[in-house]
C-alpha cells in the first residue's frame, strides 16, 4: 500500500512568527507548562536544535503512548517552514514505517496566520491502513495548537519581536508614597489631577489585582479615546508593577501591544528613582525608532511630575 498523506489547517488571530516561535523554537520549555496533562517534558537529546536533530517527548501518565522521537529534518525561521519525523514511540509505529511532518506558518490579510501541516504516513507492508486510525494523534495536534494560540492571544507580549526603552525619574517623594499615588490609587488620583486629559480610569474585569483589565477613557483634548491595560503584577513590597497596553489608543496597524515594567527604589536622599521600561510589540517588520516615541514617554514624565508635586503640596497623603 502507498504512502498515506493529509493536510491540515488552522486559522488564527496571532501572527505566524509568534507562533512559529512557540510552538516550534521554544516548544521543550512552552509545552509542557501549557499541557502538563498530556506531555511531562519535552528535551533534545541529540544535536544543537537544528536539522539532524533528535527531540525526545515524554507522555504523561494515563496515555497508551509513553514516549516518541523526532528527528528534526528542517527548520527555517525566515521563512517559518518545519520538517520533522517520528522516528520512535511505543504505539505510535505500530502499523507504519515512518510519519513525516511539514509544517508552515503563512500570514492573512486579517493579520493572523495560516498554519499548514503536511502528514505521511508510509504503512508497514501488508498491512492495511486509513485515515481513522490517525484520527486521535491529529486532534492531540489540533488540541496542542489551539492551547498554543489561546496562550498567544492571552498573553499578546509573549514571542512578539518588539524594541525596549528604558527611561529613569528622580524624584525628592518617598518611593512608597509614589508607588501608592501612580499604581494602586492611580484609577482615584490621576483623572482629579488631570481631568483635561484623562476622564475616568475603570477595572472592567477583575479586582484590579494581576489579572484586571482596566480602561482609560480619555477627554475630548486627547489623540486617543480610550486604552486598555491588562495587569500582570503588582509587588506592594518590591514596589514593582507590571502591566500591558492591549487595546486602543496607539496600538493598530504597527503596533499589537505595550509591555510596561516599573520599579521604584529608594534613594540616598530620600526620595526615589523610578525605573520604567517600555517593550514595543511589532506587526510584521515594521521598527520602532526613539524618536517616535517621545510624545508618549514626555507625556508618561509628565504625569510623574504631576503627581510629584502634588505629593510635595500634601506630605501627609500617602504617607
Amino acid at each position: 500500500m502507498g504512502a498515506l498523506t493529509f493536510t491540515e489547517e488552522f486559522t488564527s488571530t496571532v501572527q505566524p512568527g509568534r507562533l512559529f516561535k512557540a510552538l516550534i523554537l521554544d516548544a521543550p520549555n512552552l509545552i509542557p507548562k501549557l499541557m502538563p496533562e498530556a506531555i511531562k517534558n519535552v528535551q533534545l537529546v541529540e544535536g544543537n536544535g537544528g536539522p539532524g536533530s533528535i527531540q525526545e517527548i515524554t507522555i504523561a501518565e494515563g496515555d497508551k503512548i509513553k514516549h516518541l522521537k523526532h528527528r528534526i529534518d528542517a527548520i527555517d525561521p525566515e521563512k517559518l517552514t518545519y520538517s520533522y519525523a517520528v522516528i520512535e514511540g511505543d504505539g505510535a509505529l505500530e502499523k507504519v514505517d515512518s510519519i513525516s511532518h511539514e509544517i508552515k506558518f503563512e500570514a492573512t490579510e486579517e493579520g493572523g496566520s495560516k498554519t499548514k501541516n503536511v502528514s505521511t504516513y508510509q504503512p508497514k507492508a501488508g498491512v492495511d491502513v486509513k485515515e481513522e486510525d490517525f484520527k486521535a494523534a491529529k486532534e492531540e495536534g489540533l488540541a496542542l495548537l489551539k492551547a498554543v494560540d489561546a496562550y498567544l492571544v492571552a498573553n499578546p507580549e509573549a514571542y512578539a519581536g518588539g524594541t525596549t526603552f528604558t527611561y529613569d525619574y528622580s524624584s525628592a517623594v518617598a518611593p512608597s508614597r509614589m508607588f501608592k499615588a501612580l499604581i494602586t490609587d492611580s484609577r482615584t488620583l490621576l483623572p482629579k489631577l488631570l481631568p483635561q486629559f484623562i476622564k475616568e480610569v475603570n477595572v472592567i474585569q477583575g479586582d484590579g489585582e494581576a489579572g484586571s483589565i482596566e480602561q482609560v477613557n480619555f477627554s475630548e483634548a486627547s489623540p486617543f479615546k480610550y486604552v486598555k491595560y491588562r495587569i500582570d503584577e503588582v509587588d506592594k513590597e518590591k514596589l514593582e508593577c507590571k502591566y500591558a497596553m492591549i487595546e486602543g489608543g496607539p496600538l493598530g496597524e504597527k503596533l499589537e501591544s505595550i509591555a510596561y515594567e516599573v520599579k521604584f527604589e529608594a534613594t540616598s536622599d530620600g526620595g526615589c528613582l523610578c525605573k520604567m521600561t517600555s517593550k514595543y510589540n511589532v506587526i510584521g517588520d515594521f521598527e520602532v525608532k526613539e524618536e517616535e516615541i517621545k510624545e508618549g514617554r514626555e507625556s508618561s514624565l509628565g504625569v510623574c511630575k504631576v503627581v510629584e508635586a502634588y505629593l510635595l503640596q500634601n506630605p501627609q497623603v500617602y504617607a
